[in-house]
């Protein structure tokens, strides 16, 4: 995934504009999908980032009040927009201390039970690997607004390229943007948003809201190096997951010893950690980042970098490698 480690790493942190601007992708009742610009005559329902924004600012604040409703408001210590960016969906999970614990012991009594089991995992493994484990929360809510189901089943469609399961008796132009990712954006926006709302719970000092990336679209490494960052400080996000603090200074040593480096070192340390992959020796994901931080520590060499980079991106490489190397080159200001 380095190429899209990259490309979305970029979008995220504001290095490029979302792709698509003014255009539309226009479904139709004949089961027809097409892309369309605003020069156009638009006939239809449009649908925008701000649409969609709306609508799942609403799904957000509605699960918020059934949470509340419920009686579970007491030590909250996380609040999620799961998204993904491909199929089109978003899903809302919260967990509190109480629920934790209680699948903590439950899955340790279940454990101990097993005789013939060699070894069993201690409580604290168990409390580390259940309380950002979505999937695990008591808490879950998917029952989206109808007009927001509704636009994203449409969504999926386009994105898929399935429009033979298109169901609808009108025209829908959605912004191409919100196909370069822009859910994540969106999601980001909203938890922006929602900063009064999560005033309603009784939080932990360690509580933090998100986005979550699907599996398939950037997952637990986008969430991690990437998306969280967006939402909460970093001040707050090593208080809640310490062992990201470790990660980080882990990876900022392992940047301090490369810069000690001369300049062709450093490049060709960068593109190794590349070719390498995801599971080399010095492969970001060791730190729960990605590749996107190689273009950032690529980037920083500056232009003197250049001509070295250039040798590279001419000998054997990977095509993933090349492309990130070939990004940089055209990235990187011209003196």
């Amino acid at each position: 995934m380095s190429g899209y480690d990259v490309h979305i790493g970029k979008l995220i942190n504001g290095r490029r504009a979302l792709e698509g601007i003014g255009k539309y992708m226009r479904c139709t009742p004949d089961l027809t999908i097409a892309e369309i610009d605003s020069s156009t005559a638009i006939d239809g329902i449009v649908v925008s980032a701000k649409d969609i924004e709306d609508a799942l600012y609403e799904y957000c604040t509605a699960a918020l009040e059934d949470y509340i409703a419920g009686g579970n408001n007491r030590d909250v210590y996380t609040f999620s927009i799961h998204t993904d960016t491909y199929h089109g969906s978003y899903m809302i999970y919260i967990n509190n201390l109480e629920s934790l614990n209680q699948s903590v012991e439950q899955t340790l009594s279940q454990s101990l039970q097993q005789k013939n089991r060699l070894n069993h995992p201690t409580r604290e493994q168990l409390y580390h690997e259940y309380k950002y484990a979505e999937a695990d929360y008591s808490f879950m809510y998917e029952d989206m607004p109808e007009r927001l189901e509704n636009w994203l089943s449409v969504f999926w469609c386009i994105s898929v390229e399935e429009p033979q399961h298109l169901e609808i008796d009108q025209n829908y132009l959605f912004e191409k943007t919100l196909f370069d990712s822009q859910l994540f954006l969106i999601a980001i926006d909203v938890i922006q948003r929602l900063q009064q709302a999560f005033q309603k719970l009784n939080r932990t000092d360690d509580f933090i809201a998100y986005v979550s990336a699907a599996d398939g679209v950037g997952g637990d490494y986008l969430t991690t190096s990437q998306l969280i960052r967006k939402c909460v400080s970093k001040e707050q996000l090593y208080k809640a997951m310490p062992d990201v603090k470790e990660m980080d200074d882990a990876f900022e040593q392992a940047v301090y010893a490369v810069q000690q480096k001369p300049l062709p070192e450093q490049v060709q340390h960068w593109v190794a950690v590349v070719e390498k992959g995801e599971f080399g020796k010095n492969s970001p994901y060791n730190f729960s980042k990605t590749d996107y931080e190689v273009y950032e520590q690529l980037m920083e060499l500056g232009e003197a970098a250049v001509p070295y980079i250039q040798e590279h991106v001419n000998g054997e490489l990977k095509e993933g490698t090349k492309w990130i190397l070939e990004t940089v080159l055209q990235d990187q200001p011209k003196g």
